[in-house]
């Protein structure tokens, strides 16, 4: 554990940091170099042992991760874990004191098929030992791409809870290839429940679901007590609870809506579950086990309820995430209220998450961390009141000046407010910059204003950065969201188009020295806005953006198959590949229209959004005679997982922006 210096509670107030006389365009901080953007954060996943004696997280370089366990009371490693150079490790988590939980993936292919990343469960005890794979090396669920923790803190010791797809013998045909592809209702593979133990990693299934099941509920003693199902070709959407033997249901919704189910109230009275049931917003709902009308705990008149905090041993409910720009939170529990305020007072001025507690609560992890400060993992002891520092995310930019992040609105041109985050680079004025206008991926997904290390880094360089929640955003209501169904191209474009307008009549930036950037839907946006707004963008920069919508949909129905829940959600987000609208709106068949110079940056391991759509886009715009650079990433995937990726990504996109986009340093001459 990194202990550079501790902190007694509550602490000196933070300095804040002070930014330099301005010019029209800053002076930009080149002295930070690409790697201390791009490279993964040094410290990541940082965890707690139910019993606050140790600690665990990910250092090292990412093409060979190192999992460090601390023992906090000894201060000393317990154990080095090297995860080696297949997988790569997504998250961390303690099953209990003895055994440490990695989440890890790889990109594989079978027979032929499509790349397809490959997720997995390991389980490494602190006395040593080798890693063992949980439930996922039984039978044939090799040919399975993941599974899912649905808990592990239940009272049947050394046991987790875990629900994938698992083959059914009842199935009226024998399937074909994997559960990856083929169809759906008769293929035989079900989302069933599997108790598993963690020393021998071997399952035992407890529970079958059906073919449209999509998540189990359990108690804390691992029983199932509900299932969720989800039927895409009828809108269809089931809450079915334990019933004695069988199972009834206490839900139906036909409207399209999923509602997620986070668990059992505390009473054991009912479920806890997130969604608008038909309403504006999305609510914090209670769904009694008696049948009864669903009843609202906790509601926001301006926001959704974004997300659930549960109680790390109870799994009670103890509060709620909002929706909005700057993502509030609300509290169901007092007394975990009264923690997260006595933290947040010890941390002016930061955003304080808490990632973990001892079971005493003497002890909890933070993540401490702002819109121009990169995190850092604080565990907080209370008996002695100090905080040490656990891990540095991003060590190479500590006390460096970073741009200033600001929540602001634009009005679309039919006079809706957008909502949008706005970076300004450190030491400039806010007038007359150049912009880089970053859409976000998903489409329904959003930025949030935490530390971004793209946008900070484009900032270091000289440029303003808009980050807009255009209409498809999630967060900021139903309406919202909706709105940005079958708008690729169209409204979700023209929202993009709008702010960066609202910027030049505000004169923050200047009209002739725009770029688009985006990565995924981002990437679609950045091509759509060359392609379709050509006299708007001095250059764009797609990193593993779509080109091609009909191509893309038809990817989606090769790897899902013709009744998968995906193709069914893409052809109500994007449309039919045979719809003109969505022909048209593909970038890669409008390139006569571009005129602004492109570069395509795309992971050759891309599952998720596949090289082929750059390629396409490539090719058309050759064909145009158009100014366009294509950069493959081998090796990488669609989340820019390697540090030596996303420090070329950033590279690559200075060099080109230098060429396109230059930050004036002649003011005045």
């Amino acid at each position: 554990m990194r202990t550079r210096f501790r902190r007694t509670l509550p602490p000196l107030l933070i300095l804040a940091f002070g930014y330099a006389t301005a010019t029209p365009d800053p002076p930009m901080t080149q002295s930070l170099p690409a790697a201390a953007f791009g490279r993964t954060p040094e410290v990541s996943n940082v965890v707690l042992s139910p019993s606050g004696t140790l600690l665990a997280w990910v250092a090292g370089d990412d093409q060979n991760p190192i999992v460090t366990m601390f023992d906090v009371v000894q201060q000393k490693n317990t154990r080095l874990v090297s995860i080696g150079n297949n997988y790569k490790l997504r998250d961390l988590i303690w099953a209990d004191d003895k055994t440490l939980l990695l989440n890890v993936s790889r990109v594989m292919t079978l027979k032929g098929e499509p790349r397809f990343e490959f997720f997995r469960t390991l389980a490494v005890d602190v006395s040593g030992g080798a890693a063992r794979t949980l439930l996922m090396e039984d039978g044939n669920r090799d040919l399975v791409s993941g599974s899912d923790l649905i808990a592990w803190n239940v009272t049947k010791p050394r046991t987790v809870i875990m629900a994938t797809y698992d083959y059914a013998q009842t199935a009226h045909k024998e399937a074909i290839g994997s559960r990856l592809v083929g169809g759906r209702r008769d293929d035989g593979w079900v989302y069933s429940l599997f108790e598993v133990n963690l020393d021998s990693g071997k399952g035992r299934r407890v529970e079958a679901g059906t073919p449209y099941s999509t998540d189990w509920i359990v108690n804390h003693d691992g029983n199932a007590i509900a299932r969720c199902d989800w039927q895409a070709d009828q809108s269809l959407f089931r809450i079915t609870v334990r019933d004695g033997l069988g199972w009834r249901e206490l839900l139906r919704r036909t409207d399209g809506e999923n509602l997620a189910v986070s668990g059992m109230s505390e009473d054991g009275s009912g479920l806890i579950a997130l969604g608008a049931m038909g309403q504006p917003r999305k609510k914090l709902w209670l769904l009694p086990l008696d049948g009864s009308a669903p009843k609202v705990l906790l509601e926001d008149a301006n926001y959704d309820v974004t997300s659930v905090i549960r109680d790390r041993f109870s799994q009670a409910t103890i509060g709620v995430t909002l929706g909005g720009l700057e993502s509030p939170l609300r509290w169901l529990d007092h007394k975990a209220e009264l923690r997260q305020k006595g933290l947040e007072r010890s941390f002016p001025s930061q955003s304080v998450e808490t990632y973990g507690r001892s079971v005493d609560n003497q002890r909890v992890l933070v993540r401490v961390s702002n819109s121009s400060h990169p995190a850092i993992y604080y565990l907080v002891d209370f008996s002695k009141k100090t905080a040490d520092i656990a891990g540095e995310e991003y060590p190479g930019l500590t006390g460096a000046m970073l741009g200033e992040v600001r929540s602001i609105t634009y009005k679309a041109r039919d006079g809706y407010e957008v909502p949008a985050y706005l970076t300004i680079p450190p030491g400039a004025t806010r007038s007359n910059l150049p912009l880089v206008v970053m859409p976000h991926g998903g489409p329904a997904s959003r930025d949030q204003r935490d530390f971004d290390w793209w946008s900070q880094f484009l900032a270091s360089r000289g440029y303003a950065v808009l980050r807009p929640q255009f209409r498809g955003s999630t967060g900021f209501g139903e309406a919202h969201r909706i709105a940005g169904e079958r708008q690729w191209g169209k409204r979700m474009q023209d929202d993009i188009t709008d702010g960066i307008k609202a910027m030049v009549e505000q004169s923050v930036v200047d009209p002739a020295r725009i770029c688009i950037v985006g990565a995924s839907y981002g990437g679609y946006a950045a091509l759509a806005g060359a392609a379709f707004t050509p006299d708007l963008y001095a250059c764009a920069v797609s990193v593993g953006g779509v080109a091609d919508l009909p191509m893309m949909l038809g990817n989606v129905k090769k790897r899902s198959g013709s009744d998968s829940d995906s193709l069914a959600y893409w052809h109500e987000h994007i449309g039919s590949p045979y719809d003109t609208d969505v022909i048209a709106k593909s970038p890669a068949r409008s390139a006569a229209n571009v005129r602004a110079p492109i570069l395509l940056i795309h992971g050759v391991e891309d599952t998720v959004v596949p090289i082929a759509q750059a390629e396409a886009m490539f090719r058309a715009l050759q064909a145009e005679s158009k100014s366009v650079s294509f950069i493959r990433l081998d090796g990488e995937d669609h989340w820019l997982s390697r540090s030596a990726m996303r420090i070329r990504l950033l590279q690559e996109i200075e060099t080109f922006l230098a060429k396109y986009l230059p930050v004036r340093t002649d003011v005045g001459k």
